[in-house]
């Protein structure tokens, strides 16, 4: 090679390697740096110029077999290529094949519900012709489609149409999914689905074991599902034909509780059971259309009661929520769940995270988990304690990862801790401060179990729930004090503009919220996200510091997480005063922390620390005076 040429190879190299570590001083992996050089994606935490995500549209018709548990359905998917990329083959989700099988599962399953064929493929049609069984490849929950004849060229759209069917699991342990009783089902999971191909990693390889969660483009659904007479669906997306199924009476509450204020009870088992709900004793067709999600899920029972009610998400707008709740009549916890449902779609939207609430409707379905969908939640009876946190937690994955795309099969810590977040603050706020609190980190920091959230959520096993929970539960409260409430909200709200709709992943967080806090935040990104380690401040002791006439109470840093500084000091005369300092108070790498006491001041006894705080050794928070 021209040796000109070599120099002007290293010198462009070295310009680009320069201009990444001027942006962030956190490491980045060289997969992830290809996005920003090719402009895809932005150091300034913006989508790039060159930003692109494909998408789908999904037309389904489906039925369900409450006897045998049989549900069987019929696609057609139209696949839209947003990518430079020319696409030689389509990946297709099956994820219910983790009962196949063979196939990899993160934990136990019954016996029973393991099947030789798993999803059954009756036929696939690519843009109309048949693909024949060579031309499909099946592995994990998987299904590659070749289209080496045909490739999906950039700025195409295809169409691929599936007829399918597979037995819904009925164990106990069928994870996120319920055949809840002999008549009731909550059925995710359920239907053929495009996996992702993005600017990161091109399609998404990582197959559904059950426990990591979602990684979805996201699609517009038209889905029709057929239930025999008496039954009820509820389901991600608005009800379309509402007044061609519900005799008059039931259409009319049904109606009135889009607007209504107050909880109104469509129907209840009692009136189910009675007959008369619906127009005609036939089978039932209900047809759900949804714009914008990335999943679709749907519950089915023929004696669950019926409350809604609705809140108003936006006040610019007026713009409304629909909010349900099905449960079944022994859940003497549900009759509440619609009314806090609401309540905290309300401050979601007013408070934290502070944005309207993207979606038209949510329903808290009686389910046997504690389990987020588009829309939907399947979720335990919590009776005889109160449903509040679990409602909370569910519905606020709204924000994250569906309004907000997250890849959480690699960073779960980018939802499930948002959740974790804002379950404790609504709660607390909703039941005058009597519940929410937070899970607890401290007992599990510093271990071999307190795995950097940065390490990938597919890699993790035992590991998971710290890294996806509780660290990050933990630093978001430590950079919500640190901030402040305005400048944390600003950074949210401008983190969500910048990505609503779209597939951020962790430097898009972390250069958006360096950008709008006006601060470089990667002192407290590398130590709650990057690095191993823990969180431990400790009372060193009080001394005289005779300069200044006065005692002082020293805090020692032995940990290298940075928590903030919450201090008690009760004084001899019986008076007492807090002190506070952010989690910044340590960023410049300090160890100790000296506190003056007022003159003429004598510390009787100092405390450490705060509910909202972890750390590692509590039992050196305490200081008395004469022990």
């Amino acid at each position: 090679m021209n040796p000109l040429r070599i120099s002007l190879l290293l010198l462009i190299t070295t310009f680009l390697n320069a201009g990444i570590s001027a942006q962030t001083s956190l490491f980045v992996p060289r997969n992830i740096r290809k996005a920003y050089e090719k402009g895809t994606r932005s150091w300034d935490g913006k989508p790039g110029a060159r930003y692109w995500q494909n998408r789908a549209d999904y037309v389904i018709s489906a039925s369900l077999d409450p006897k045998s548990h049989r549900l069987s359905g019929e696609e057609t998917i139209t696949y839209f290529n947003n990518s430079p990329d020319t696409l030689k083959m389509i990946r297709i989700k099956l994820q219910h094949d983790r009962y196949r099988k063979g196939a990899g599962r993160a934990g136990d399953v019954t016996a029973g519900d393991v099947t030789d064929e798993g999803v059954r493929i009756d036929w696939v049609k690519y843009n109309g012709a048949p693909v024949e069984e060579k031309q499909r490849r099946r592995f994990t929950t998987f299904m590659d489609i070749q289209v080496k004849e045909n490739p999906v060229l950039p700025g195409s759209s295809v169409s691929v149409q599936v007829k399918w069917s597979y037995t819904l699991p009925a164990g106990e342990d069928a994870a996120r999914e319920c055949v809840c009783d002999s008549s009731s089902f909550f059925v995710p999971y359920w239907y053929p689905q495009v996996a992702v191909y993005d600017d990161l990693n091109g399609w998404a390889s990582f197959p559904y074991t059950g426990l990591q969660e979602f990684y979805n483009d996201f699609s517009n659904y038209d889905v029709t599902i057929t239930m025999p007479a008496g039954f009820q669906v509820w389901a991600t997306g608005e009800w379309q034909n509402a007044a061609d199924i519900l005799a008059d009476t039931w259409y009319q509450r049904w109606k009135k509780a889009q607007t209504s204020t107050e909880v109104i009870s469509i129907f209840s088992e009692k009136e189910l059971r009675a007959g008369g709900v619906y127009k005609t004793r036939q089978p039932n067709a209900f047809r759900f259309r949804a714009t914008d999600v990335p999943d679709f899920a749907f519950g089915t029972s023929d004696h669950y009661n019926w409350d809604a009610v609705s809140t108003v998400v936006d006040d610019r707008t007026g713009r409304r929520t629909f909010v349900s709740a099905a449960y079944m009549s022994s859940s003497t916890d549900y009759p509440q769940v619609a009314r806090i449902g609401a309540d905290a779609i309300r401050l979601m939207s007013t408070y934290l995270p502070g944005y309207p609430f993207p979606y038209p409707v949510m329903t808290v379905f009686n389910g046997n988990d504690g389990m987020e969908f588009p829309m939907m939640c399947n979720d335990v009876s919590t009776a005889p304690g109160s449903p509040m946190t679990l409602t909370v937690h569910e519905i606020s994955h709204t924000y994250f990862p569906f309004m907000m795309g997250i890849n959480e099969q690699d960073y779960a810590w980018m939802d499930e801790g948002w959740a974790a977040f804002f379950d404790v603050l609504i709660s607390d706020s909703l039941s005058s401060h009597q519940l929410g609190r937070p899970r607890p980190y401290s007992a599990v920091a510093g271990t071999e179990d307190d795995v950097p959230p940065m390490v990938r959520s597919r890699n993790l096993g035992t590991a998971y729930r710290n890294a996806a929970y509780q660290r990050p539960q933990n630093a978001y409260f430590t950079l919500l004090d640190h901030l402040g409430y305005e400048k944390f909200h600003n950074c949210m709200t401008a983190y969500m503009d910048r990505w609503k709709g779209k597939h951020p992943a962790p430097f898009d967080f972390f250069q958006t919220w360096n950008e709008v806090s006006g601060e470089n935040l990667d002192w407290f990104w590398r130590s709650w996200f990057f690095d191993w380690g823990y969180p431990d401040l400790a009372l060193q002791g009080v001394v005289r510091d005779e300069a200044a006439n006065c005692q002082v109470v020293v805090i020692g840093r032995n940990g290298n997480i940075p928590t903030p500084v919450q201090l008690k000091v009760e004084y001899s005369d019986g008076t007492s005063d807090n002190f506070h300092h952010t989690a910044g108070i340590w960023k410049d790498g300090k160890q100790n922390l000296k506190i003056r006491i007022p003159q003429g001041k004598s510390v009787k006894k100092a405390t450490l620390g705060a509910v909202t705080i972890p750390d590692v050794t509590p039992a050196d928070n305490t200081w008395e005076a004469g022990r």
